[in-house]
């Protein structure tokens, strides 16, 4: 392989990890999922989705309670979290094929100046 094919394939990794970001942020499910302990309105705690009167959810980080929020909130925060991925999914897609595109045009005989009229 070509020293020009893998510096265009370093900038594809960018592109596949961000299509792969954006994918799954745009293919989540919109259900509302508890990341810890999910307490129903009867005060009992329940495995699953949550549902609009549930009480709360113990975020978990390990097996310490680090934050509780309300159904709302934690629709909310899964909203923010989908959007931050397809953002994140998106700007590595596009630095990729920037990077791809210009590795390709700079590593080509007579590099970027070779098809504009006095160029070297």
């Amino acid at each position: 392989m070509s020293y020009r094919a893998a510096l265009v394939a370093l900038f594809l990794a960018p592109v596949a990890w961000g299509a792969a970001g954006l994918a799954g942020a745009l293919g989540a499910a919109p259900e509302v999922v508890c990341p810890g302990e999910n307490v129903r309105a009867d005060g009992e705690e329940h495995p699953g989705p949550m549902r609009p009167g549930d009480t709360g959810c113990s975020v978990l980080e390990g097996s310490l309670p680090v934050a509780t929020r309300t159904y709302e909130e934690q629709r909310n925060h899964q909203a923010l979290q989908r959007r931050r991925d397809a953002g994140e999914g998106v700007l590595l897609m596009a630095y990729g094929a920037a990077g791809a595109l210009l590795a390709w045009r700079a590593t080509r005989p007579g590099g970027l100046g070779a098809d504009r009229p006095g160029g070297p």
